[in-house]
């Protein structure tokens, strides 16, 4: 006997216990892969410090010596105490002048000194512009016209560049998707970016996932 138009089909209930699964199963994965992540990279972060710095503390100051099973986060606890201390001598005129000589004798070995001065002058500039940096997220015609790409500005066109390119012309970081902590850098005239209504973090998000999170009120809907 055939349905007639103005009557509802008839839903198996076996397939709506399928679907039912289904859908739960794939709710589960959505919420147990950000979670699951999350701690694989704490643990291996954990992991990764602690087989670098624990063989370098004395046996006699080791736990893992003397305990029964290994303590997790000793490397980062010491690291972090390391670095105070660092932070400690180098505030005081002994310690500037131990760093100073420290300096001096890198400067003379040709490769390393390069290497060293490098990496300062960049460590040095982003502790000086921590408060600017990536504080604006833009909209720029990239790679090619009719094309579109999100940036960070990070600071005003300074140095060399800025002999030869003196109209207003800005620095803008252009991550990959969905890493991005590669990317290009890219020296833009301010006026050619659309500042965007983003932070940081919101247009981070966006590029990780390839244009589906743009906030935090997107991870709720989903």
């Amino acid at each position: 006997m055939t349905n007639s138009p103005h009557e509802p089909e008839y839903v198996k209930p076996k397939s709506s216990l399928l679907l039912s699964i289904r859908n739960n199963f794939f709710t589960g994965v959505i919420v147990a892969l950000p979670i699951g992540l999350t701690v694989w990279s704490i643990v291996a972060f954990i992991g990764f410090v602690d087989t670098r710095i624990k063989p370098l503390i004395p046996p006699q100051l080791n736990p893992d010596t003397y305990l029964p099973f290994p303590l997790p986060g000793l490397g980062i606890v010491v690291a972090i105490v390391a670095l105070w201390i660092l932070g400690a001598l180098a505030g005081n005129f002994l310690g500037r002048r131990v760093l100073l000589f420290g300096e001096t004798l890198l400067a003379r070995v040709p490769l390393v000194s390069n290497i060293y001065n490098a990496l300062k002058q960049i460590v040095v500039t982003m502790a000086q512009q921590k408060d600017k940096a990536f504080k604006e997220v833009c909209l720029l015609e990239y790679p090619r016209k009719g094309l579109f790409a999100i940036g960070f500005i990070t600071a005003d066109l300074k140095g060399a560049p800025s002999e030869h390119l003196k109209d207003g012309y800005v620095c803008v970081f252009v991550p990959t998707t969905p890493n991005p902590t590669s990317g290009f850098l890219l020296f833009v005239k301010r006026k050619d970016v659309q500042i965007l209504d983003m932070t940081p973090e919101e247009g981070a998000k966006m590029i990780i996932s390839g244009g589906m999170v743009t906030s935090n009120k997107d991870l709720k809907t989903k």
